[in-house]
């Protein structure tokens, strides 16, 4: 019989499913686009509850996580001011939608948007972060101070990182109808009141969400020339729906837009790479086994995991013993132990644990 060729005859075993799943877990990236260095890259760390995990987690194993934010002298080290949770005070940023305008707002590109609360404690709450700052504000001439030191902080993380985390969490979203601007979290939930004549739900699509990435990458390549932008896309599920269907059709929904704009982003340009957090949890080779008994929760074997095929196939090195004084570039003896060894941090600042039923937890 006469040998066949054809295009599929040459490709390696990770290009097939069989194979691939026979191999160790690194296969899943099985061709990244660039490495990162130990010793001279930066990482800024944005985006969903589990970034918090990525950023945590590399910082421990001996990556540099770049802190633009840091705590102020005068605030207590006991304070849950939210420091070290990501590269700047932002708190979770779940949509492409929140980066976006954040960067907007940081570039000078839209008005500094100013939305606070007032708690019956006194205190006044940034609605785009209501609990980053979980402690609030004296006043809201202080708030305002603070949001506009903050979206300092955001662009000088832009343009000094070498390599830009960006986590893709959830596409539903609320924004506000008179200023269209995104929030976190809908307003009521966490802080402030719901009003339906400001408040609207809207949930991304795939157009939406992929024009908001190629805005991200087009403006934080102008300003940083020499940045890679790394995405993936949290495997962790929605804790609740405002789609009229199920929260685990929303949640595959959602996941599958993200992948998608990941993907046409990342073929778009030569300086953004993806890497497949949410398949090496959430795929079928996987069999469920790294995520927690309420199915969309992932265990600390599978945040351990994830990082594993990172530093196998991205950090060119095994794992470094460091000292925090090492680890985090840009930072205070606080921050530095906030974003190194409280995995406590992960379940305080996940604002959509909030819309769970009462008595129960979850975050995307």
């Amino acid at each position: 019989m006469t040998s066949r060729t054809h295009p599929y005859a040459a490709l390696p075993d990770a290009q097939f499913w069989e194979r691939q799943t026979r191999l160790e877990g690194a296969a899943i990236d099985a061709a990244p686009k660039f490495g990162f260095s130990i010793a001279s890259d930066d990482f800024a760390t944005a985006g969903s509850c589990f970034a918090q995990h990525f950023g945590r987690v590399l910082a421990q194993r001996g990556g540099r996580v770049h802190m633009a934010e840091t705590r102020h002298p005068l605030v207590p080290e006991e304070a849950a001011h939210g420091y070290g949770v990501f590269s700047a005070r932002y708190g979770n940023l779940y949509t492409t939608r929140q980066f976006r305008e954040c960067v907007e707002q940081a570039l000078g590109e839209r008005p500094v948007v100013c939305d606070f609360a007032q708690r019956e404690d006194g205190r006044w709450i940034d609605l785009l972060r209501p609990r980053a700052v979980p402690e609030g504000f004296s006043s809201s001439e202080e708030a305002q101070a603070d949001r506009h030191y903050h979206l300092t902080c955001v662009k000088q993380m832009l343009g000094a990182c070498r390599v830009l985390v960006f986590t893709l969490g959830l596409t539903e979203s609320w924004i506000n109808e008179k200023g269209r601007y995104s929030y976190a979290i809908c307003p009521g939930v966490a802080a402030g009141e719901f009003d339906p004549a400001y408040h609207r739900f809207h949930n991304l699509s795939f157009e939406e969400c992929a024009e908001d990435l190629r805005y991200l990458a087009t403006r934080c390549q102008a300003l940083n020339p020499s940045m890679k932008l790394l995405l993936t896309v949290s495997p962790v599920m929605l804790v609740a729906t405002m789609e009229g269907r199920g929260a685990i059709q929303s949640s595959v929904a959602s996941k599958s837009i993200l992948r998608a704009a990941a993907d046409a982003c990342v073929r778009a340009f030569e300086f953004a790479d993806y890497f497949p957090s949410y398949e090496i949890i959430a795929g079928p080779q996987a069999r469920g086994r790294f995520y927690a008994p309420d199915g969309r929760d992932v265990t600390a074997d599978g945040v351990r995991h994830v990082m594993d095929v990172f530093f196998a196939t991205r950090m060119g090195s095994p794992p470094a013993a460091v000292t925090p004084a090492d680890a985090v570039a840009g930072t205070t003896p606080s921050a530095q132990r906030s974003a190194l060894g409280d995995a406590s941090l992960f379940d305080a600042e996940c604002d959509e644990l909030m819309l769970g039923p009462p008595g129960r937890a979850g975050g995307g």
